[in-house]
């Protein structure tokens, strides 16, 4: 809009020149090495202004020829540093797509093109490296290492090759460096803190876990449950360790996080030294179980009173456990209590709520064992010991990475070394024993229900 206002205010000036010129046209009069020249003004000034275009015209010339060489070799390469530029970037397209024949191609024609090892440095590493040619990816990342501006990258790119390698003591040395250069970095928090659980450096991974919450790398809740099994695992470490009141501590802080976690549980209700004394763990725990009645927190509940009676720790874990939130494992545990107690209607109640949805190792065996010690009707004893080879497992603690089973708890895997991927669940049923095997182990359990008859009787 305001281009055309400028346009037509400039023609609308020379109109009113050329008009005021041929009302005034005035004469001029030239004289010059003998020549006299006389015209009119208006038209010296249209020849005036056409010597000056001629001029110009000329002087424009004679510069773009003397300039023409240095722009064409400007034009060249910016032409050349384009599609230099265009390679690289199709090039690390290349890399993210594991195509290593095409970023071969584009890290070499990057190179040519470009001619600045600083720029082209970072696609020829990954292109060594994506080839497999770790020993080139290591000069290039080691080169970027050395700048300050390619410094972490260099880094990460070092990290990358260490874990590929299982290098553990060099890929903790420089996920540390690079962790001091970018804390705030996910890539390198992760690493850094996959590094300390693994290694069971927890005091090191809880700090890691704090910063990286406090810096706003991870959410709040995203870092509870990995809090959690850190606690609890210093809570483990600080009571075999002897130091029972860190031990209270953090599995205290465990359960504050996360009241249903299990293992916390566990473990606080082993530190309870004097239950008369410790109210608060004791009301704590009545209240887990009647929320979770996990089998291994219940017992550990019920070994608070060790003197008292089969039939007493029966009628406590009648009032401990809520019927409503019974789980396969709860009962099992009541009709094993009610086997130590001789209340054989109890026991075959609970074992048929328990081994209506599913027949586990555990209930043949206890249900072997009511067979034997309310009939005394040894054949049908030895029948459900031989169902335990077809049975489903019990549940137990197991790793869902690597399925492999564990007695007890533990932050990693013993196995595959995986954090806080241990769970309570029914490991996978992975064979069936062959019948000779399947009759041998039922045999071995038989025998050890013989010996129990020799046992005193229980007058609780």
């Amino acid at each position: 809009m305001l281009r055309s206002i400028f346009f037509i205010s400039f023609i609308g000036f020379l109109v009113w020149i050329a008009v005021w010129l041929s009302e005034n046209p005035g004469r001029a009069e030239i004289n010059w090495l003998g020549y006299e020249i006389e015209t009119y003004f208006g038209f010296l000034i249209i020849v005036a202004g056409i010597v000056g275009i001629i001029v110009w015209t000329i002087i424009w010339l004679i510069r773009f020829v003397f300039k023409a060489p240095k722009a064409f070799i400007l034009g060249r390469k910016n032409r050349r540093q384009v599609d230099g530029y265009k390679a690289l970037t199709l090039g690390m397209a290349a890399i993210a797509a594991g195509d290593k024949d095409e970023a071969s191609r584009l890290s070499k024609k990057a190179n040519k093109l470009l001619s600045d090892p600083t720029v082209t440095r970072l696609l020829s590493a990954q292109t060594a490296a994506l080839n497999g040619d770790q020993a080139a990816a290591s000069r290039y990342f080691n080169t970027l290492r050395e700048s300050k501006e390619t410094q972490f990258v260099g880094l990460v790119g070092l990290m990358r090759q260490a874990k590929l390698s299982g290098e553990d003591t060099l890929l903790k040395e420089l996920t540390e460096e690079a962790y001091k250069l970018r804390p705030e970095s996910v890539f390198v928090v992760e690493t850094l803190f996959d590094i300390q659980t693994k290694s069971g450096l927890w005091e090191e991974a809880q700090a890691t876990l704090f910063e990286a919450v406090r810096r706003k790398v991870k959410p709040e809740q995203v870092a509870i449950g990995p809090r959690v099994t850190i606690f609890t695992a210093r809570a483990y470490e600080m009571q075999r360790a002897a130091d029972y009141k860190a031990a209270i501590r953090y599995a205290d802080r465990a359960l504050a996080d996360d009241r249903d976690f299990v293992p916390a549980a566990i473990v606080r209700a082993r530190l309870i030294n004097d239950k008369s004394k410790d109210h608060k763990a004791v009301s704590l725990l009545e209240s887990f179980c009647s929320r979770n009645p996990h089998p291994q927190v219940v017992s550990a509940y019920l070994k608070l009173w060790p003197q008292e009676t089969f039939l007493q720790r029966f009628q406590r874990l009648q009032n401990l456990v809520d019927k409503k939130r019974s789980t396969q494992d709860t009962r099992l545990l009541v009709a094993e209590a009610a086997l130590d107690a001789e209340l054989w209607g109890e026991a075959r109640k609970n074992l048929e709520l328990a081994s209506a949805d599913q027949l586990t190792i555990k209930s043949c065996r206890l249900m072997s064992r009511l067979e034997q010690g309310e009939r005394y009707d040894e054949e049908e004893s030895r029948r459900w010991l031989e169902k335990t080879s077809l049975a489903a497992p019990d549940t137990s603690w197991t790793c869902g990475s690597c399925g492999a089973i564990a007695q007890s708890w533990q932050a990693l895997c013993g196995h595959c070394g995986d954090f806080d991927i241990v769970v309570w669940k029914q490991p996978p049923h992975i064979a069936t024993l062959s019948s000779e095997f399947a009759n041998e182990s039922a045999h071995e359990d038989f025998l050890l229900l013989e010996e129990a008859k020799t046992k005193p009787p229980n007058l609780g």
